[in-house]
């Protein structure tokens, strides 16, 4: 029965901070792969239910765990002080330590490891401060227009670059926020930490697969970007800001999940024929 109780006050406490969350800090800040990590971290709790159950059926309180109620009082202080201040940031970061010391206090180290993974996992729903999120964002645009401006020169197109502003003959493209390219890296990045997490494979493959990610969602975004420039160019600044403008991002976002899976098949390749041999 403490159980129940102890999951229910803690689900109280950080309603009003996914309330937050959901209705206006995602979205404003296009953070919106935030929406999934929960139910993820969730599901992939429950898929463990069996280790889980044999883990805490072994369960013997100790001295040592008294180190998590520790833990998890620190993180209570920590929401208090975020949420009293205003800073979402912060209380919304306190979810990890006190879940990490509640699970350690009441159902031990074997656990708690267990879960290691999709408690972890919840970082990627906690909104940057907006500061860095700029500091992140800004040389990313600035990256994409240098880019942009330097590919379609070199093709052949006559572009000038103030900026973040492309000039193509009088059709002007701004890169605003979106253009950064971080919503499909960070949301890449969010998927393949699941999709390495469920694969079977060595620690170093997994690696490799989570940093192509970055490579793979900056190209992307370049290739979405130009494609919008040449689209503005051609068709006008209506057509490229209309229905292409949302459905070239998922096809761009397949294209980097193809280039995952590709980049994994090669990986295995040099395996599977080590193994046949």
């Amino acid at each position: 029965m403490a159980y129940y109780l102890t999951w229910f006050l803690l689900a109280c406490i950080y309603a009003p901070v996914f309330y937050d969350l959901y209705l206006v800090r995602w979205e404003s800040i296009d953070y919106t792969h935030a929406y999934f990590i929960l139910p993820f971290s969730l599901y992939l709790s429950w898929q463990k239910k069996q280790q889980l159950h044999e883990a805490y059926a072994q369960f013997k309180p100790r001295a040592s765990d008294a180190a998590g109620l520790v833990v998890a009082l620190a993180g209570l202080l920590l929401f208090i002080f975020g949420w009293r201040q205003g800073y979402l940031f912060i209380s919304s970061l306190s979810l990890i330590p006190v879940l990490w010391g509640v699970i350690r206090y009441m159902f031990g180290a074997k656990v708690l490891r267990i879960l290691t993974f999709p408690l972890l996992y919840l970082f990627m729903l906690v909104p940057p401060p907006l500061s860095v999120l700029d500091a992140l964002t800004i040389p990313m645009r600035y990256g994409a227009s240098w880019a942009t401006a330097g590919i379609l020169g070199i093709a052949g197109y006559p572009v000038e670059r103030s900026g973040l502003l492309l000039n193509m003959q009088g059709h002007e493209i701004f890169l605003g926020a979106p253009c950064s390219g971080f919503r499909s890296l960070i949301t890449m990045i969010a998927l393949a930490l699941v999709y390495v997490y469920t694969r079977k494979g060595s620690f170093q493959k997994k690696s490799i697969l989570v940093l192509s990610v970055i490579p793979f969602a900056l190209f992307g975004n370049c290739v979405r970007v130009i494609t919008l420039c040449l689209i503005t160019f051609y068709a006008g600044k209506e057509a490229a800001e209309g229905f292409f403008h949302y459905f070239s991002g998922v096809v761009i976002f397949i294209i980097m999940i193809g280039c995952m899976m590709v980049l994994e098949y090669l990986l295995d390749r040099p395996l599977t024929k080590g193994s046949a041999a």
